[in-house]
């Protein structure tokens, strides 16, 4: 038995569906504060599927808590979901350990 990736994570642009998820998420958020999406902070990804549950999550149009944190970390990865930054092979050479004898 052969698993494959399924062809629609290899043909989705993370990047662009993080954008399109985040401005999504913004527009909603501002319009439930009343506000313009640009005067909103700029959150995690991640914190505004939080923020969006912790909402909205009371209606069934949004699914279950793990079940979107699962969707949107499979869609657009766990870097784009919580913004962490690949280290620098750089940073990793300027710290060496310190053998003490």
């Amino acid at each position: 038995m052969v698993f494959k990736t399924p062809d629609w994570r290899r043909a989705v642009d993370k990047k662009l569906a993080a954008e399109k998820i985040r401005t999504r998420l913004e527009k909603r958020l501002a319009n439930f504060l009343q506000c313009e999406a640009g005067a909103l902070p700029r959150l995690k990804l991640g914190e505004l599927v939080h923020l969006a549950f912790a909402i909205w999550g009371e209606e069934e149009t949004l699914g279950g808590f793990n079940t979107t944190m699962n969707a949107v970390g499979q869609l657009v990865g766990r870097e784009l979901l919580w913004d962490i930054e690949p280290k620098a092979a750089e940073e990793e050479a300027e710290t060496q350990k310190v053998v003490v004898n």
